[in-house]
């Protein structure tokens, strides 16, 4: 995937889950974690962080947050 297309796929990303309804609980949740795992497919863990670093910090950065708020889901 070109790089132009992963960032907008990146925006893309944050206009829906800034528009997802605000439910609380378990079902919430969900929502934004599939989003986030679903970012994660345009930044692949092949992505070298010599070759591409911003690339890579998206990644790690998406990595940290779907780790994160999956502990909170329970």
């Amino acid at each position: 995937m070109a790089n132009e297309n992963r960032w907008a796929n990146l925006v893309n990303t944050a206009f829906l889950l800034d528009q997802m309804p605000r439910t609380s609980g378990p079902e919430g949740l969900q929502s934004a974690l599939t989003m986030i795992q679903s970012a994660l497919e345009v930044f692949p863990s092949t992505l070298d962080p010599v070759e591409d670093f911003e690339g890579y910090a998206v990644r790690r950065f998406l990595l940290a947050l779907l780790d994160s708020l999956s502990h909170q889901q329970g």
